[in-house]
């Protein structure tokens, strides 16, 4: 609905407009967490400031004085503890400042239609408008009606869909469920003027002719999926293909297959795609040549759950 689909500047006076109407006050003090990013600077000793990451382990190094603990303590307690240990090194009373200017360990991803997409830290995890806000807005064309929170839960992605544009036509964000660290925020755009989406689709992408959105019914083989595709380009790599499965609980899982192996074997085993799969066909040089088509796909796809998990899933696993 036209009426509920609004653009960047819509949204941006709405979260102006929560803002005011939502002031909160500011909890207990923050303790640092891992990939929390710290300024540390030393009175009188300029050679000693510097920018440390706090490690997954909790610890950040600081020379000269080595590893130390830094996660679960507030600023002033590092810097107390980093002024004592100091204090010796130098033979003389220091005084250190900690700072926190990155604060990844209380962070969430935010992609597709906003003008800024990344990852985001606050001290504090704002509302869900206030995170879209952040990353400079819903751009013109976005679905406001489709935005979803995708919310790992161990290996698995759960995805909740959000109306926030039938939020922000009522005027209270009341209803909207909050953030947790790790969530990924995506926002969708409507389809281009005149696509068709077929309801019955499975996506292609990769090292295949035509990448899109083909209809698969009920079920279709894999090697037809491709097909219809147009089938692989000279780089498309059969060894490595892989499909990203949408299951009846609303995660997902990624299920490689190996076409080569199935051709010199003479035996080809069906594999079945299904409506809201992706199929992925990796290249032979890498796995960035297997986005051909990702920005087609992703501007007329509804299913941005498996966009998620693909592009998370090939990031650690395609090389």
């Amino acid at each position: 609905m036209n009426s509920l689909r609004l653009g960047g500047m819509g949204i941006i006076l709405a979260v102006v407009l929560s803002m005011t109407a939502n002031v909160v006050a500011r909890a207990e003090e923050y303790l640092i967490g891992p990939e929390d990013v710290l300024q540390v600077s030393v009175w009188m000793h300029p050679e000693l400031e510097r920018s440390v990451t706090v490690g997954t382990g909790g610890n950040i190094t600081f020379p000269p004085l080595g590893d130390l603990k830094a996660a679960g303590q507030t600023r002033d307690q590092l810097a107390a503890r980093l002024a004592d240990r100091l204090s010796t090194y130098l033979r003389q009373t220091a005084t250190v400042t900690v700072s926190v200017s990155q604060y990844l360990s209380q962070s969430v991803f935010v992609s597709g239609a906003v003008a800024k997409p990344g990852r985001y830290g606050f001290e504090r995890l704002p509302g869900l408008l206030d995170v879209i806000s952040q990353a400079g807005g819903a751009t013109a064309g976005a679905d406001l009606t489709q935005v979803q929170i995708i919310r790992r839960d161990g290996d698995l992605r759960r995805p909740q869909t959000v109306d926030l544009a039938r939020t922000l036509a009522g005027g209270s964000e009341a209803g909207l469920p909050a953030l947790r660290t790790g969530d990924t925020v995506v926002v969708p755009s409507g389809p281009p003027a005149g696509v068709i989406i077929p309801a019955d689709a499975v996506g292609v992408l990769g090292e295949v002719n035509r990448p899109g959105l083909y209809p698969v019914g009920t079920g279709l083989d894999l090697w037809n999926t491709l097909a219809a595709a147009g089938g692989l380009t000279a780089r498309g790599n059969l060894a490595d293909v892989r499909v990203v499965v949408r299951q009846k609980d609303g995660s997902t899982s990624v299920l490689p297959v190996n076409l080569k192996e199935q051709l010199q074997r003479a035996a080809r085993q069906p594999v079945v795609v299904h409506a809201g799969d992706v199929v992925v066909v990796t290249g032979t040089t890498g796995w960035g040549s297997a986005w051909t088509g990702f920005t087609q796909f992703l501007s007329i796809s509804r299913d941005l759950v498996n966009i998620v998990v693909l592009a998370d899933y090939l990031k650690k696993n395609v090389r």
